[in-house]
């Protein structure tokens, strides 16, 4: 045990110990990432028109998924993009099949609470996510003309 304590010293170890009784709790941490990820505050954002949970989200062409069956559509547009997206519950997961108008091939992303992942978009716009938990989710993107473009987020 030391003599002398200089103040920067007690305060590490008043610090030490704060962190190992009472740490940052998960939800704070996932909570500082998210806002992390939102540091591009110079994208386009694509908000969201349609939503099929609603009941008059979408006009009928064929049969209307049904919200309470697990499987429903979105539709974001803005920043020169259109994003469509059919979300659809697979054994207390969600699958995304989307299909994007108006990006460029490459560089998108799915970002959900502080995460962020790659998504593989084909030649035609076609995207498939598999395994996505529920919660708040946003794609990001770029648009064909190389503007950055944020979904707004949605909860799935």
């Amino acid at each position: 045990m030391k003599d002398e304590w200089h103040d920067e010293e007690l305060l590490s170890a008043y610090r030490r110990i704060a962190a190992d009784v009472d740490g940052t709790p998960d939800d704070v941490l996932v909570a500082a990432r998210a806002a992390f990820l939102t540091r591009d505050l110079d994208a386009a954002i694509a908000v969201l028109v349609a939503d099929s949970r609603n009941e008059t989200a979408y006009e009928t062409v064929r049969a209307e998924p049904d919200p309470a069956q697990g499987h429903w559509l979105l539709s974001f547009e803005g920043g020169g993009i259109q994003v469509d997206l059919e979300v659809r519950e697979e054994q207390g997961r969600l699958r995304l099949l989307g299909l994007l108008s108006g990006t460029s091939s490459g560089d998108c992303f799915l970002e959900q609470a502080g995460e962020r992942h790659r998504v593989d978009v084909d030649p035609l716009g076609r995207f498939v996510v598999v395994g996505v938990a529920h919660g708040p989710i946003r794609l990001r993107c770029r648009s064909s003309d190389g503007t950055r473009v944020t979904t707004t987020w949605v909860t799935i």
